[in-house]
């Protein structure tokens, strides 16, 4: 996995001011990696001395990467994308976006807030729009783009405890991430998104894949193949279709089979949960007690004859 780089040349060193961080100084990580996607996420996990600067250096070859930061109200500054920049002191919180292909050298004072998502290589070309998915996105430096950091933040909370389908939330908080740069690019998403619908013979095959896969991970890359659609026009024209995201539509089902189960077998409660797709039988009481108002097993006790 990708992470700030702690080791500095002797000649960068030399250069950098006497408050720059010692091993002993230097905060520490937190590591969760999305198994299905391959998506990793890092948090900073800071020391009790705050005022000490760090080094974060990538080369090239390194994936994609997505850093959100609180500004500490010390400047930052280095070398990003092959120019020297400096920032101006703030605390507010920024997007940093560093793609395949760049490089950075960036000396900073990173806070508690601070966090890193690494998708691997490809993963956010192809959730794009067709019309961009060949194309490089352009890095972007401590940025304070509301909505990217929102979809980060919400893609954070799901690598460090997932639910279920979770891999679905991913994929779609990931293509959320990556349409926001697109945008924030000004490149706008090609207007013949626009004339792609989903005709009702794929959207009854996709449907009948969803019911019969419910007890598998339903990934949302899973659903546009079936349709034949990329995974970024296929989440648009299913909502379109039915009102709902695939997610949310696929959810509902599982909540329905289950109910189902509920009256018809004797299963144990965590043997059903598997049986519906969740995760685990908490989970699925989650679910399932905020879809339908009452818990698993209470509706089992009051539906029964």
């Amino acid at each position: 996995m990708s992470t700030p780089n702690q080791g500095l040349n002797a000649q960068r060193e030399a250069e950098m001011p006497a408050r720059l961080n010692t091993d002993l100084d230097r905060p520490g990580f937190d590591f969760f990696e999305h198994s299905d996607t391959g998506v990793t996420l890092f948090n900073v996990v800071q020391p009790a001395r705050t005022n000490e600067l760090m080094v974060s250096g990538r080369v090239e070859a390194q994936p994609d990467m997505l850093m959100i930061t609180r500004g500490s109200g010390e400047r930052a500054f280095g070398k990003f994308a092959g120019t020297p920049f400096a920032v101006q002191p703030s605390n507010a919180v920024r997007a940093t976006f560093t793609p395949h292909g760049t490089d950075s050298h960036v000396v900073y004072n990173p806070t508690s807030q601070t966090f890193g998502l690494n998708f691997p290589n490809g993963l956010l070309a192809n959730l794009s729009p067709d019309c961009t998915k060949f194309r490089e996105m352009a890095p972007v430096l401590f940025h304070p783009h509301g909505q990217l950091i929102q979809f980060a933040q919400a893609l954070k909370a799901e690598i460090a405890s997932p639910g279920f389908a979770s891999s679905m939330l991913v994929e779609g908080m990931s293509r959320a991430i990556s349409v926001a740069l697109q945008r924030l690019d000004l490149h706008p998403i090609n207007d013949q998104a626009d004339h792609i619908v989903l005709p009702n013979w794929k959207l009854r095959r996709v449907i009948d894949y969803i019911q019969g896969h419910l007890e598998d991970d339903v990934r949302l890359s899973d659903l546009a193949s079936v349709a034949g659609l990329s995974t970024f026009h296929f989440a648009r024209v299913f909502r379109q279709a039915t009102g709902v995201t695939p997610y949310q539509y696929v959810r509902d089902r599982r909540i329905e089979h289950s109910r189902v189960l509920l009256l018809e077998d004797n299963l144990e409660l965590s043997q059903l949960a598997l049986k519906c797709g969740f995760a685990s039988q908490s989970h699925f009481t989650a679910a399932f007690t905020k879809a339908v108002g009452m818990s698993p097993g209470r509706f089992r006790r009051n539906n029964r004859q």
